[in-house]
């Protein structure tokens, strides 16, 4: 077994390597049952690792699974790390978890599992295994020296689902808190807006000196309501205890909406409708394209910080309004001439018509406005969820009682209990 993990594992790396390209980056947003299956399969994992100590079924469906991760900031070495403070980091690297240890998107081989419920059809084709765990000769003779580990693929399949589906009536409530987020940013960059002290002209209090104090924060552009995550009350006998990786799918299923609302802007034949102004439509578009592809890596893409929907929403924000001649709305696109300011002209250029004005306030607040409906359409693919999971349980059953065929169960030696 070690010599087939090896080549596996040469195999995963390979593919990891071939989806780090530029050119192979995923710009697209991960489908939203995809989205689920993926999460359904990292919560299990945790709750392997964490409260079974099952390290081993945790490996077998790391190498089934063989995620694509990315890692954008920090070594592997690192025990800092997006996702860390929910995640099980074990310290034996043999018996490590790729997606155990992965907080972002499109995890998901979309070649090996193209559809939500591909996963786990596949699941239940594999056949039964029994790990036969030996320790290490030179570490010598134990009590416990040998012992088997039954892998039940078909048993595997119907723990998950379940948790599926208490993530899919998690992310029913998330959604529609969400959807009411929008008018709360603005609600809150209003406020804080008004609030805001102009740090740059700040001085030091009591020194009388009129130097800037360096340990002044700077303002927020809004309260970040993706950081008021939801909490469990262990006294309310009515709830369920939530999922153990609560805090990590409300946080990425917050990024998914958001990249999602922003594709679909891209996506429409008006434009970002920021007014009447079809021209303008048009240039507001194109400066949101070039905005979320500047920024693609560093909010949507591989393992990310928690808060990178709120970020990009501020940032945009915070963008300053552009003034352009008419014929001159391509260059947002291209990002201007060498030498000037984004989406400035020369001044031989303007021309007798009003200049072309983008305001990336009111495209931000087309990306909430989309956001928002977005969610309460997502609200209810997930409210339907359980009910698609029908057929994957007539399968699972059918496995369990013989009905449908399997493979003969396969014993594999692994040597790396210790």
């Amino acid at each position: 077994m070690a010599a087939a993990t090896d080549s596996a594992d040469d195999d995963d790396d390979e593919a990891l390597d071939s989806n780090n390209g530029d050119d192979e980056m995923p710009d697209a947003a991960q489908d939203l049952r995809l989205f689920l299956t993926q999460r359904c399969i990292q919560s299990f994992m945790y709750l392997l690792a964490t409260c079974m100590r099952d390290l081993h079924t945790v490996s077998w469906l790391d190498s089934f699974v063989k995620p694509i991760t990315i890692n954008n900031y920090w070594d592997e070495d690192e025990d800092l790390k997006p996702g860390s403070e929910d995640s099980f980091l074990e310290g034996d690297k043999r018996l490590g978890s790729k997606l155990l240890n992965y907080h972002g998107l499109s995890a998901l081989n979309t070649t090996t599992f193209p559809t939500w419920d591909s996963f786990f059809n596949e699941l239940l084709e594999q056949p039964d295994t029994v790990l036969m765990i030996k320790t290490p000769a030179e570490l010598g003779k134990r009590m416990y020296s040998e012992i088997d580990i039954d892998i039940e693929p078909a048993r595997l399949c119907a723990r998950i689902i379940s948790v599926r589906e208490q993530i899919a009536g998690e992310m029913t409530g998330d959604l529609k808190s969400i959807a009411n987020m929008g008018q709360l940013i603005f609600n809150s960059y209003m406020k804080n807006t008004k609030e805001r002290r102009d740090t740059k002209k700040k001085t030091t209090e009591g020194n009388g000196l009129g130097t800037v104090d360096d340990d002044e924060p700077k303002p927020l552009g809004f309260d970040h309501p993706s950081s008021m995550y939801m909490t469990f009350d262990p006294r309310d006998d009515a709830e369920f205890a939530p999922s153990p990786l609560r805090k990590g799918n409300f946080d990425l299923l917050y990024n998914l909406v958001t990249q999602a609302a922003v594709l679909k802007l891209l996506e429409s034949e008006d434009g970002v409708v920021v007014g009447e102004d079809v021209v303008q439509n048009r240039a507001s578009q194109l400066f949101l394209s070039k905005f979320y592809k500047d920024r693609l890596l560093t909010h949507f893409v591989g393992s990310q910080w928690y808060g990178k929907g709120d970020d990009f929403i501020e940032e945009l924000m915070f963008g300053s309004p552009i003034m352009m001649s008419r014929n001159q709305d391509k260059d947002i696109d291209e990002g201007g001439e060498e030498g000037e300011e984004e989406g400035g002209i020369e001044e031989s250029k303007i021309s007798s018509t009003p200049p072309l004005e983008i305001e990336p306030m009111r495209i931000a607040e087309q990306v909430l406005l989309k956001r928002d409906k977005l969610a309460l359409e997502w609200m209810e693919i997930m409210e339907a969820a359980p009910s698609e999971h029908t057929d994957i349980r007539k399968s699972q059953l059918d496995r369990l009682t013989g009905v449908a065929k399997a493979e003969p169960a396969k014993f594999v030696l692994e040597e790396d209990f210790q």
